[in-house]
């Protein structure tokens, strides 16, 4: 194996898939990049058995196909402490890596590449294409709600399915909710997967790109996103979602409209003095006027209120000040649209711009 790469595209490209990789001393080849070079093209590949990121780069100088793995914090170290404009020259002699440029030279050992766990065959069973920022912007705007190391494990991704030539996405922890959808133009086979939390997060750094066409392949167990010159995989979670469609409601009447920019600043300055534990915040609302409150073990109370449309009956709830503050930061439009459930157990909240985008978000027991 040997070829020539200018540093700058190398060190490029290091940076996009060496985010995964892991030290471990059982299996010492996580911590070791995949290089394979062939048909005109040089193959990068980490992998933490969960995440795989490929990244396929084209080589028009001269070139020996081969693959082997070496060291990926090596290799991107030595790499990003040459000159940028520098050609790189890596040769694979005697089971050692040599790397030379202008006057610097290294010799790396290796670990077999056959050793190495990547995923050879995806045979897939339904595949879609979506727009990189309207991937982004769904998982933007739900991530938050997704579970954090919670023990009904399912909770720890977030849902995507395809119902009706809608794409859809779903997360929660079992206190808040959020879902999107947006229609596809195309006939896609159905499926329901879940996304493991660090998977989600991973796929949201790799979209911080220049609007592009995704392509998105899923089988039984995984998921693989074409981004680029970028081959993303990630293993999925097993097991069956709650059923979402319970919490959200029917009957979206008399919403009451709330302006999203007071709103927020006044659950600022009343959570000042919310209680520690529960971080709780009585919102109360009746005769054009929204009124938030708060109080602590030391008796201490903050009160705060503004101006609303609204001539329907007292309403009196208490909520987590800091799962509606996740909700208004993910919303860019002025107004809100809030709903309370007849049980008066969760209110439902939506952008007045956006439809597709909905918000649940459990009360606290007053």
């Amino acid at each position: 194996m040997k070829f020539t790469i200018e540093n700058n595209i190398l060190v490029e490209n290091l940076k996009k898939i060496s985010r995964i990789l892991i030290k471990n001393n059982s299996f010492p080849i996580l911590e070791n990049i995949l290089i394979e070079i062939k048909k005109n093209t040089l193959s990068l590949t980490t992998t933490n058995l969960e995440i795989e990121i490929i990244s396929n780069i084209k080589i028009y100088k001269a070139h020996q196909k081969g693959k082997i793995t070496i060291s990926g914090k090596k290799l991107l170290n030595i790499c990003r402490n040459l000159s940028e404009i520098s050609t790189i020259q890596i040769e694979l002699k005697n089971k050692k890596i040599y790397i030379s440029s202008e006057k610097s030279n290294y010799i790396l050992s290796t670990l077999p590449a056959d050793d190495f766990p990547n995923h050879q065959n995806f045979n897939y069973t339904s595949n879609f294409n979506i727009s990189s920022d309207i991937l982004k912007n769904m998982i933007i705007k739900t991530e938050f709600a997704m579970g954090k190391q919670d023990v009904r494990y399912y909770l720890n991704g977030m849902l995507f399915e395809i119902k009706d030539k809608f794409l859809q996405n779903v997360a929660t922890d079992g206190y808040r909710l959020a879902t999107s959808y947006i229609s596809l133009k195309e006939e896609v086979n159905p499926f329901s997967i879940i996304i493991p939390n660090k998977g989600i997060m991973e796929i949201l750094r790799l979209l911080n790109v220049k609007e592009t066409l995704l392509h998105v392949l899923i089988n039984t167990n995984s998921l693989r996103i074409h981004i680029n010159n970028l081959i993303f995989t990630t293993q999925l979670i097993e097991g069956k979602y709650p059923d979402y469609n319970s919490v959200l409601l029917k009957n979206l009447d008399k919403p009451i409209i709330i302006n999203k920019s007071l709103l927020k600043k006044s659950l600022l300055r009343t959570s000042v003095l919310s209680n520690e534990k529960f971080s709780g915040i009585e919102i109360n609302i009746k005769k054009n006027e929204l009124k938030t409150i708060s109080d602590n073990q030391e008796e201490e109370i903050a009160e705060d209120r503004f101006h609303v449309q609204y001539f329907g009956n007292t309403i009196e709830i208490s909520i987590n000040v800091y799962y509606i503050l996740d909700v208004l930061n993910t919303i860019d439009c002025e107004n809100i649209l809030l709903f309370l459930n007849k049980s008066k157990s969760s209110i439902q909240i939506k952008p007045e711009n956006n439809s597709s985008t909905v918000y649940v978000i459990m009360l606290l027991k007053r």
